[in-house]
């Protein structure tokens, strides 16, 4: 998928102030949906999730709605953390946040016009496949970090402050959108 296109699915894919950060996160995000069979007509039928009936939101929804969330959050606690001696970093922060999910552009794939889970679903859930991507995108190891222990995966290990803070506000908007509470 293109630049713009890509740009267009995720405005504050733009915001990203490092110019070379930028442009290996828009080759990420275009080579996981490559990978994952998702194209400009269909990438809007990827899921956040297939593991709840009736869930109304897609993955590129789920993927703004946590930037947007992090990016107010950063914009109103940077300020606290660099007080504290341990500033955030802003494209980190906002990079990790849209690309948290790439993974999901392999795990799960459309099948007789459904989606469902996608064929290596079992052995690589999206942190890891998602970390294997940006690994080969050649994006930095603090974002490759991030993607790989956004989830349930990260619950043992090391957690970057940038990786804690997109993984609870990842974590936050997930839960409020399966109860039905995200605003559209």
């Amino acid at each position: 998928m293109d630049t713009q296109k890509i740009i267009s699915l995720f405005p504050k894919m733009a915001c990203i102030s490092d110019e070379k950060l930028r442009e290996l996160s828009i080759k990420a995000m275009s080579d996981a949906m490559e990978a994952g069979g998702w194209n400009e007509e269909n990438v809007c039928l990827a899921p956040a999730t297939v593991s709840y009936e009736g869930v109304g939101f897609g993955l590129i929804e789920h993927i703004n709605l946590v930037t947007d969330m992090c990016m107010d959050a950063y914009e109103r606690l940077s300020g606290y953390y660099e007080a504290n001696g341990s500033p955030l970093d802003r494209d980190t922060v906002l990079c990790g946040a849209l690309l948290h999910d790439i993974g999901k552009f392999t795990e799960y794939t459309v099948k007789d016009g459904a989606a469902v889970h996608g064929e290596n679903a079992d052995i690589m859930r999206h942190p890891l496949a998602g970390a294997v991507l940006a690994a080969k995108a050649g994006l930095p190891d603090s974002i490759i970090h991030l993607i790989a222990t956004h989830s349930f995966e990260g619950d043992r290990s090391y957690l970057s402050q940038e990786a804690k803070f997109v993984r609870t506000l990842d974590l936050f908007a997930f839960n409020c959108s399966v109860a039905g509470l995200a605003k559209k």
